[in-house]
C-alpha cells in the first residue's frame, strides 16, 4: 500500500508512517521498499483520521520509501523460543 506520509524523528530513531488503512495493530510487522522489516509498536491516536480510514503507525528505526507491505505470518506462529 502507498504511504500517505512518512516522518522520521532522528533524535529518537522513530518513524511515523500514515496509511489509508485501519486494521493494522501493534505487534504486526511491515516492510519498507528496501526490504527492512519493522514491528509496529504503537499507533498515533487521531479520531478524525480513523473516521476517514487513516492510521499512523510508529516503528523503531528509519522507514524508507513510500510503499508499505505487510508481513504475512501464519496464525499461531511466533518468534519466541
Amino acid at each position: 500500500m502507498k504511504a500517505i506520509d512518512v516522518f522520521y524523528l532522528e533524535h529518537d530513531d522513530i518513524s511515523c508512517i500514515t496509511v489509508q488503512r485501519t486494521d493494522i495493530v501493534a505487534g504486526q510487522k511491515i516492510i519498507d521498499e528496501n526490504g527492512t522489516i519493522f514491528e509496529v509498536y504503537g499507533l498515533v491516536p487521531n479520531g478524525r483520521g480513523l473516521l476517514n480510514g487513516i492510521s499512523s503507525l510508529l516503528v523503531h528505526g528509519k522507514f524508507e520509501g513510500n510503499i508499505v507491505n505487510l508481513v504475512d505470518e501464519p496464525k499461531g506462529v511466533t518468534n519466541e523460543n
